[in-house]
């Protein structure tokens, strides 16, 4: 079986450094909870500001949430989630839609230096990951 990356997302203008996003409709193609999904992934402050549960909210409303709340907050990044996880809460804590992979690269290599294992992993083989991270709900910006 041969999974390839959507043809506009390899083109040569964008491969170098493409940006990536959460796509919540990924997640809802998938037949599941977009508020479940992201409610389990909520901080500490954010879940201290819900009026009601995560399920009744909107994508937008999550996402201000992350924003304001979850991106600074100690321990919402952590070099003990798995790669894709720790790729998501960023994507939803950025103050931008779309993060670079360099950034991204960045974060995540620089949460490693913390870490008494530190996976193998450039930044070639980061968008690949990254360009068939549907399931997870990234996408290319």
């Amino acid at each position: 079986m041969t999974t390839n990356a959507p043809a506009d997302a390899v083109s040569p203008k964008n491969d170098e450094n493409p940006s990536y996003t959460f796509d919540p409709a990924l997640i809802a193609n998938q037949g599941r909870s977009v508020g479940v999904v992201l409610g389990a992934r909520l901080c500490e402050a954010a879940k201290a500001k819900l009026k009601g549960a995560p399920e009744e909210l909107t994508y937008e409303e999550l996402h201000k949430l992350f924003k304001t709340h979850c991106a600074g907050q100690e321990g919402y990044l952590s070099p003990q989630h798995p790669v894709l996880e720790t790729v998501v809460r960023i994507l939803l804590a950025a103050p931008e839609d779309a993060v670079p992979l360099s950034e991204i690269f960045e974060q995540v290599s620089n949460l490693w230096l913390t870490s008494a294992w530190s996976p193998s992993l450039n930044s070639s083989a980061m968008r690949r990951l990254l360009d068939h991270a549907g399931a997870q709900g990234i996408t290319r910006a």
